[in-house]
Parts: C-alpha cells; sequence; structure tokens
C-alpha cells in the first residue's frame, strides 16, 4: 500500500496544483474586500474574520480540494468507462430542473436536496466533456478529419444539454456548454466546408435564439453594451460602475480594503460576477496583470499534460478543460471591462460560489488523472 501512495503522489502535477490553490487564496483574499463589514464578526479558528462569505468560500475550497483529490486518485481508465452513464443521469437531473427545479431570480436551475442546493447544468460541463472525449476517441474521423454526417452524433451531444439548460434560462452555462463542444471537436479536426458552413449556421442559430429563444432581459443586456449611458441607473448601471471601477484602480490599485466603488457598493454582484472589479481597484493594473498570468500559466501547463498525454481520451478531456476555464475566465474579463454584455459567469476559482468551485476542482482532478502516468493506479 505504501509504494501505491508513493507513485500515485509522484505522479501528480505538483505545479498545476501549486496554481490551483494559489488562484483561490488569492480569491479568498479579494473576497473578504468585497463582503467586508466591520459590524459583522466570525471566528475561524485563531482569526477574527468580518466576513460570512469568506468563511462559506473556505468551506467550499475545502471541498473541492477533497473532490479534486479523490478525482485525479481514480484509476486512469474509470472516467471513460463511466461517462456516458454520467451524461445521462446529469440529462435526466437537467429534464427533472425544468419540471420541479427552484425559482430563483426568475430562472429554474436548481434541485433543492434538503440543506443542499444542486445545479446540473455545473455538472453538466463535465459530462459533456467526459461522454464528447468517449466517442471522438471510439469513433475516429474515416479520413483525417471530420465530414458533415459524422458530426451529427457529437453536435447532439453537447447541443441537447445546451437547448435544455436555455430553457431555464441560463445563457451564460449553455453558451459555455457549446464552446467546450466545438472546442474538442475542432481539437480533433474537421473538413474546410464543413467549418464554413458550420459558421453560417451558427449565425442563423443566433438569430434564431434571438426571436425565440432570449427573453428580454437577455436582449437587453445585448443592447445596453453598445450603449450603457442610455440606461445610467437601470439596464447599463452595472456595466457603468464596473469599468468605473476598473479604471479608478490605475496602475497599483487604491490598496486593500480601500476601494470606494466596493466599500460603498456601487458595483453589483461583486462577490461573484464582478469580483475582479474589486480586484482592478484595489490591486491596480500590475496585480490584475500577474492574477491573469496566473491564469495563463493554469492554461498553459494542462495543454502541457495534453501535449504528453499518450491516451488520446485524457488529452481530448484536457482540451475540455482548457476551454471551459479559458471561456469562462475570457467571457467574465469581457463583461466586468464592458467589451461582452453580463451573461452571469463566474470567475474559475476566484468568484464566490460553491457549485462553480467544485466543478472546476472535479475538472482539474480529472485532468490529472487522465493525463498522468500512474501503474499503480490504472489496472
Amino acid at each position: 500500500m505504501i509504494p501505491e501512495i508513493r507513485s500515485y503522489i509522484r505522479s501528480l502535477d505538483w505545479v498545476l496544483l501549486l496554481l490551483m490553490f494559489v488562484i483561490p487564496t488569492i480569491g479568498l483574499t479579494v473576497l473578504y474586500s468585497a463582503s467586508y463589514d466591520p459590524d459583522l464578526e466570525r471566528r475561524f479558528l485563531f482569526w477574527t474574520l468580518n466576513s460570512s462569505l469568506v468563511f462559506r468560500q473556505l468551506l467550499y475550497c475545502a471541498a473541492g480540494t477533497f473532490v479534486m483529490f479523490l478525482a485525479a486518485a481514480l484509476p486512469a481508465r474509470f472516467p471513460y468507462r463511466f461517462s456516458y452513464a454520467l451524461y445521462v443521469v446529469l440529462l435526466g437531473l437537467l429534464v427533472v430542473v425544468l419540471i420541479s427545479g427552484t425559482i430563483t431570480n426568475g430562472s429554474r436551475r436548481w434541485l433543492s436536496l434538503g440543506p443542499v442546493n444542486l445545479q446540473p447544468s455545473e455538472l453538466m460541463k463535465i459530462g459533456v466533456i467526459l461522454a464528447l472525449a468517449r466517442y471522438l476517441t471510439k469513433v475516429p474521423p474515416k479520413q483525417r478529419v471530420y465530414g458533415f454526417s459524422e458530426l451529427i452524433v457529437p453536435t447532439l451531444i453537447f447541443v441537447i444539454p445546451m437547448a435544455i439548460i436555455l430553457r431555464q434560462p441560463d445563457l451564460g452555462t449553455a453558451l459555455t456548454v457549446g464552446a467546450i463542444g466545438a472546442s474538442m471537436i475542432l481539437f480533433v479536426g474537421v473538413k474546410r466546408w464543413v467549418l464554413i458552413s458550420s459558421f453560417l449556421t451558427g449565425l442563423g442559430g443566433v438569430l434564431v435564439a434571438w426571436f425565440w429563444f432570449l427573453h428580454p432581459y437577455q436582449k437587453l443586456r445585448v443592447t445596453t453594451l453598445f450603449d450603457p449611458e442610455s440606461d445610467p441607473h437601470g439596464s447599463g448601471y452595472q456595466i457603468i460602475q464596473s469599468k468605473i471601477a476598473v479604471g479608478s484602480g490605475e496602475i497599483f490599485g487604491k490598496g486593500y480594503l480601500e476601494g470606494s466603488q466596493t466599500r460603498l457598493e456601487f458595483v453589483p454582484e461583486r462577490t461573484t460576477d464582478f469580483i475582479f472589479c474589486v480586484l482592478a481597484e484595489e490591486w491596480g493594473f500590475v496585480g490584475s496583470v500577474v492574477v491573469l498570468a496566473l491564469y495563463l500559466f493554469l492554461l498553459a501547463r494542462i495543454l502541457q499534460n495534453v501535449a504528453r498525454s499518450k491516451d488520446y481520451f485524457g488529452a481530448l478531456v484536457g482540451v475540455g478543460v482548457v476551454a471551459l476555464v479559458f471561456f469562462h475566465t475570457f467571457v467574465n474579463l469581457g463583461m466586468v471591462v464592458g467589451f461582452l454584455p453580463v451573461v452571469g459567469l463566474p470567475l474559475p476559482l476566484l468568484s464566490y460560489g460553491g457549485s462553480s468551485m467544485l466543478t472546476t476542482f472535479f475538472a482539474l482532478g480529472i485532468v490529472l488523472a487522465v493525463t498522468s502516468q500512474r501503474s499503480a493506479f490504472s489496472r
């Protein structure tokens, strides 16, 4: 047993693990400032915290760490064997959410399981990654790249959950699932004419979604992006205040716990979707670049593992996880600086929230499991 444990420890990518813990630690620091309340005191070990959210986020990080090491210890073939079963179960849970899910802020996204709320759409991202990776591994293209008819099944694998998630409605998560699926298929390769026709079909799909699927408030988020000053106290308020917070940080920031936009609560959702505003205001351009560099190193390290992986399934899983983290990060930062419409995507490993934290840790744990060569745990 001891040799197996030693083999397991040696097989872990400790550089990737370090990045996975440094980013959430920064997130806890920023979250403390974003949720700081001088009138609230919570005791944690030897410290007194003026924030209840930080205590909860510590619990989420602890749970995520456990889930990550559990996933990393799985036999290398385990995610492959049970990928379809997981996908079907999560698809069923999405249907259950539509029928009897808990409604929050006008959206039906949660399943209430006593003291715990489950968001199946978050877990569906992992389900799509594993199911699509297995299919693309099992059914490679007949030629060097995929043709149109060969893409029908893999496209349905991510389009079906996308359609269900859009009905909740949850545009941000639906787009994430689509980005994951498209990235994994493009990694394998498609014919040029298929790529062009898919792009044109996607444009048509955007028009269909605009007129048939998007709700009025979602359309308003898009139109407000181009002229937020047209409704500065309504739909444009978030974008305007966010840009003010980011710009006011200048080069070195205002200092920790000194952000006026945060302290005076001008920035909505500053602990979740707009937590980067707090970081940019207090840590400035320099601090923002350092954090973005950490995300870049995280993605580069996963891709390095993908390049070294001897297992095609593991490589595809790594690509899917990179797509998940990159899309979340890119869209979140785009929302913060007013480059993209507000679609409600958190910043991975940094924003407050249990579902996103657990999903990201679990996904990274699977990357460790399927891209590491562990003879002791692969039998």
